[in-house]
């Protein structure tokens, strides 16, 4: 809180908020990178069960760290937002702002200051529990567990994933909520250069289809942590970047709830991606020109935290 007295006084006091909120600010940081390093180390290398069980632990640590992530996120652009109100308000009174406007500012700036403190303690309080509580869990046992389950169930898909239409599209991606399934794009030309160099492995047109390009739906069942998963293939796998990099780009991509993740799976380099966010931003999705992207929707009402663009 800040009480204006005189220019110079004044200037001391702000000096003293702003050294304050940096170090709150550095913690904020500090206890991000935390929740951020677990996500990389956790959630980046589970393999998504099929049925979601509020109950298992796995996905309670999903929960609890999407939701850690958040309230960080938060608090940081909170204190920042402050320090910011604060500069501005130093500026004006070394530019010789008239007194009364310095006062209007201050008193809103100790009215956003007592409201964002207190959310900001709050937040503080559950993603330092959260920490606490992942300080103890031994992620190697989870980990186990979560991705023999999945492999497991694989198997059984492998079994059942053999009915696709006959007609071939190309350079389509096919997102089916009938068929349970995603539809990567492709070239013919590319399926049978596949064929003709692995006859021991393919069989048909159709066989290269359903082992390279189909992808079970239910691997974007939880569409940040996919995000997160296939941002990161996409720049160690697809552009042999840096890992580092890699986590960049899926932290930022965590939360654009318009993009379905299957739709970075489609994308051959990050150049395309790009490409089809600006898109997507400028609502001119008509422009990207590197697949078509199709959605086949399930005649019945579903719920679904994550909204996607439609083309």
């Amino acid at each position: 809180m800040i009480n204006y007295t005189d220019k110079e006084n004044t200037l001391k006091l702000i000096s003293i908020q702003k050294a304050s909120l940096n170090s709150t600010l550095s913690i904020q940081k500090n206890l991000n990178k935390q929740i951020l390093t677990f996500m990389k180390n956790f959630i980046g290398n589970i393999k998504i069960n099929t049925d979601y069980n509020s109950d298992n632990q796995v996905y309670n640590y999903i929960d609890k760290s999407t939701n850690a992530l958040s309230k960080s996120n938060k608090n940081i652009s909170n204190i920042e937002n402050l320090i910011k109100k604060l500069d501005i308000i130093y500026s004006d009174i070394e530019n010789y702002v008239s007194e009364d406007k310095v006062k209007d500012k201050i008193e809103k700036y100790n009215k956003s200051y007592s409201k964002t403190i207190d959310s900001i303690y709050m937040y503080s309080s559950f993603i330092e529990r959260f920490i606490y509580d992942i300080s103890l869990v031994d992620l190697s046992d989870l980990l186990t567990e979560s991705n023999t389950i999945e492999e497991n169930e694989a198997n059984q898909i492998v079994i059942d994933s053999k009915e696709l239409d006959e007609s071939f599209v190309e350079d389509t991606l096919i997102i089916s909520d009938i068929k349970e399934k995603v539809f990567l794009p492709y070239k013919l030309e590319k399926i049978k250069e596949i064929l003709l160099k692995e006859k021991d492995k393919y069989t048909s047109i159709q066989d290269v289809i359903d082992k390279k390009y189909t992808v079970p739906l239910k691997n974007y069942k939880i569409a940040t942590i996919s995000r997160f998963k296939e941002a990161y293939k996409l720049i160690v796998k697809k552009e042999h970047g840096s890992r580092l990099k890699a986590f960049s780009l899926a932290s930022e991509l965590f939360f654009n709830y318009n993009l379905h993740p299957a739709i970075i799976t489609a994308c051959n380099s990050l150049d395309e991606l790009d490409i089809y966010l600006a898109c997507l931003e400028d609502n001119t999705l008509n422009d990207f020109k590197f697949f078509n992207v199709k959605y086949e929707i399930a005649p019945v009402v579903t719920n679904n935290n994550d909204s996607f663009e439609k083309a």
